[in-house]
């Protein structure tokens, strides 16, 4: 449900002309030396090009080092991937660690925070100079508006992850609907209405908890309920609590802002109810998942796609009946109904090269070859007629590789470990067609929902910030570590109650103190200048 834009007519230009003509370092890397690769794409040398290649490790779906993709990858581009799978709970920690150090792989799993503050360093490669080798990749990024705000004083940095086919997903409220009609509810519309709702659920099973809160504890948990409810920012929509408000057509600081107040409050009041999660601050994925999936938590606010793939399956064991679903975006207090989806493409899951790779032309085609129709195929299938096969046009996994995986509670995501292949893999042309194969009706429904609403303006695509310069990334380093740290520290006390809600005024001001005005005018004068 890939939907695109017009790319601006001078995005290209722009990185071609502004290509810098600097020169690779010769050593830190395991890369050997390649022949020029064929025009048709074929292998890359007669020598195998050895890359290391450092991922998150999802735990919905462990990246296999010997997988037919990793093996087919050699045989048609005889590049070897040396794969380092790192937990997604210590990823952060041990890419700054690397980067502090100057010493990545040569291939890394970057974001665009990453990006804005090292790519000045010089210890990514500029793939603005190298374009030229990349046909495939050009063509792909035609029609993607948001790509140019990944740029670098006009350069290139890394390769975004992009969408050849993507099921419609959003953030939603994900309810146990049975519940509903068991205790003669009637479905929540307002954020009012879901409170009653958790707390008819919580009277009629005491022991449950109705809202499991997050898969990542506080800030993720507010970044999916912050703009729904009014304001926004933070985890799934942003790494810090900057997020753009269509209200003022601007970006703004979300904590800061007159509406944050009452999420707080909101979260407060749940709280002292007994109505979420008393661990909600420290819940890991695994967590989260377990208590949705095993009946004992009743409510959530997150993917979509998580309660056909996670939930449903799983909870039909214990309860037939139980069922999870969306139940619409929610008005909030102020008579707005508004909801985020993720952003078109994944530009903030990107790979960076390192500057210190032997050969970065022989890397740059290699990652050119993902974009590419049989790099698409292969990275999101596997081989054909050994996992996957043509029909109607359209790649379809081989029925009994899907069997194979039937006694898992996530069938697309085990299939996907088992071959290597998709977004959470390697993949950077991303092929969600299987998913879509082999999921129940609910999830399709629910992809076409969120389309539908869309297109109707009350679901809308989260944006990635503007590009900074040199000066502005460093400014943003010290001010919004400084804000950051004295919201974390004080958030969890407002909502758990050990700080009273009256005190909200007076944190919002030390907040704002700290540089607020400042990190909300670089914001806006870097958009301005898009």
């Amino acid at each position: 449900m890939l939907k695109t834009k017009k790319l601006a007519s001078g995005l290209m230009c722009t990185l071609l002309a502004c290509m810098l003509l600097i020169g690779a370092c010769s050593n830190g890397s395991n890369s050997s030396p390649t022949e020029k690769k064929d025009a048709e794409g074929g292998k890359q040398s007669s020598q195998p090009l050895k890359l290391s290649w450092m991922l998150e490790d999802n735990p919905n779906q462990p990246i296999l080092s010997d997988t037919p993709v990793v093996r087919e990858i050699l045989g048609q581009t005889n590049v070897q991937l040396q794969l380092e799978a790192v937990p997604t709970s210590s990823y952060e920690e041990r890419k700054s660690a690397l980067i502090a150090t100057n010493n990545i792989p040569d291939l890394l799993t970057v974001d665009l925070n990453d990006i804005q503050m090292f790519a000045r360093t010089g210890i990514f490669l500029n793939i603005s100079d190298y374009l030229d080798q990349a046909p495939n990749f050009k063509k792909a990024i035609e029609g993607r508006d948001d790509f140019k705000k990944m740029l670098v004083d006009g350069h290139l940095y890394a390769f975004p992850t992009l969408e050849y086919y993507r099921v419609a997903v959003a953030p939603q409220p994900l309810m146990r609907v049975d519940l509903l009609e068991e205790l003669n509810l009637e479905e929540p519309r307002t954020f009012d209405e879901l409170f009653d709702v958790l707390l008819a659920f919580k009277e009629a099973y005491p022991e449950s908890i109705p809202f499991v809160g997050s898969r990542r504890g506080t800030t993720y948990m507010l970044g999916q309920l912050a703009y729904p409810m009014g304001a926004g920012g933070f985890e799934g929509f942003s790494e810090t609590g900057m997020y753009f408000e269509p209200r003022e057509d601007k970006y703004v600081y979300g904590p800061t802002s007159e509406n944050y107040k009452d999420v707080v409050a909101y979260l407060n009041k749940l709280y002292s109810h007994g109505l979420l999660d008393p661990d909600y601050a420290v819940n890991t994925q695994e967590m989260a998942v377990e208590k949705l999936s095993s009946g004992r938590s009743l409510f959530t606010y997150d993917n979509n796609t998580h309660a056909v793939r996670l939930f449903n399956p799983a909870i039909a064991e214990i309860n037939p009946k139980a069922k999870f679903d969306t139940i619409g975006p929610l008005q909030n207090q102020y008579g707005e109904t508004r909801s985020l989806r993720y952003e078109q493409d994944w530009l903030g899951t990107s790979t960076a090269i390192s500057s210190q790779v032997k050969d970065p032309e022989a890397v740059i085609r290699f990652m050119d070859w993902l974009y590419s129709e049989e790099g698409m195929l292969v990275t999101n299938f596997g081989i054909e007629g050994e996992t996957y096969e043509m029909k109607d046009g359209k790649p379809n996994i081989l029925q009994k590789i899907l069997d194979d995986h039937k006694d898992q509670q996530d069938v697309f995501s085990a299939t996907q470990s088992t071959l290597g292949v998709g977004y959470l893999t390697f993949a950077k042309y991303v092929h969600e067609g299987t998913l879509a194969d082999i999921s129940e009706d609910l999830l399709i429904e629910m992809s076409e929902y969120i389309d539908r609403l869309t297109e109707e303006g009350t679901i809308r695509f989260m944006g990635i910030d503007p590009p900074f310069t040199e000066e502005e990334s460093e400014t943003l380093r010290k001010v919004e570590v400084q804000v950051t740290t004295i919201f974390e520290q004080n958030v969890d006390r407002f909502i758990m109650g050990t700080r009273p809600m009256s005190e909200w005024d007076a944190f919002r001001q030390q907040m704002m103190d700290a540089g607020v005005d400042k990190i909300e005018k670089i914001y806006n004068d870097a958009l301005s200048r898009l």
